[in-house]
């Protein structure tokens, strides 16, 4: 039943992302939620703080954003939850030219009031440390 609810949760983000609508995603964190982004800075805390780079990432599409989540597992235990993906993201950007992107999410839920939150969540993309390079070309 957790389990569900929590898939729920996700698919009702990823419908948001989809749609650019940033009440929606917003909807899915926590006040105090603590997030590791693919962009600067380091570590995003609050929601001010997130819902200022989920606005950053909208306006990084021109048009509607692809988004798909694979290989989602999830584990609960208690109030908490823990879910991981293999995510993939594309769209037209501001230059004309298609993006595409497959990274890596992790997120922490935590139940408030019978509701599920993302307390804390980390998204990023393998890197080549001999070149200091991130490798964005990688498909699963």
């Amino acid at each position: 039943m957790a389990e569900a609810a929590i898939r729920r949760r996700i698919e009702d983000a990823v419908s948001a992302i989809r749609a650019k609508d940033i009440d929606g995603i917003m909807s899915v964190y926590a006040p105090n939620v603590v997030s590791f982004d693919i962009v600067p800075p380091l570590r995003y805390v609050g929601t001010a703080d997130k819902r200022r780079a989920w606005q950053e990432a909208f306006a990084g599409y021109a048009g509607p954003i692809g988004y798909e989540v694979r290989e989602l597992a999830v584990a609960v235990q208690g109030q908490l939850a823990f879910a991981h993906s293999i995510n993939h993201v594309s769209g037209k950007l501001p230059s004309g030219q298609h993006g595409d992107l497959w990274l890596r999410w992790t997120a922490c839920f935590q139940q408030f009031d019978r509701v599920w939150l993302v307390v804390h969540d980390h998204a990023s993309v393998p890197a080549d440390l001999a070149h200091g390079q991130a490798l964005l070309d990688l498909k699963p």
